[in-house]
């Protein structure tokens, strides 16, 4: 089971509740191939730059959930065939818990101080390099 993002724009209805209803068939949609439902929130309409199928305004929404990637293939299918929904994207996505979990092990601390320890420095024994490098008569 892999978590999936849908961002869908819908054809702009007279009323709220034809939003709603539209969101419910979309969710149904994903639940009938198998999917979990983890969020689903109306984003309000937007004002489109470009005409999409000779609409100026669409509804957007947001479905996040779970499915096997193996029923992906349909559920695009079924998307493609409403007519309701204009366009749509499909993201996979990790969850905040799992970004913070790999980020935490791929900037694993150093295995020993010690060593970063020695690969410091310090400004006087540049200096004393320094002059050395000058004073040599090869140069």
């Amino acid at each position: 089971m892999r978590n999936y993002e849908l961002t869908v724009l819908l054809k702009t209805g007279p009323a709220e509740s034809e939003l709603q209803e539209l969101l419910g068939e979309i969710a149904s949609l994903l639940q009938n191939e198998g999917a979990l439902i983890v969020s689903q929130e109306s984003k309000g309409k937007r004002f489109l730059k470009t005409p999409v199928k000779k609409q100026q305004e669409a509804e957007l929404a947001v479905l996040k959930f779970t499915l096997d990637p193996a029923k992906l293939e349909g559920t695009t299918k079924n998307l493609k065939e409403k007519e309701s929904i204009l366009r749509f994207i499909l993201l996979t996505y990790l969850p905040r818990k799992a970004k913070e979990l790999t980020r935490a092990k791929t900037m694993a601390p150093p295995a020993n101080q010690e060593e970063q320890e020695e690969q410091r420095v310090e400004l006087g024994d540049i200096d004393k390099k320094l002059e050395e490098i000058f004073k040599d008569e090869n140069l």
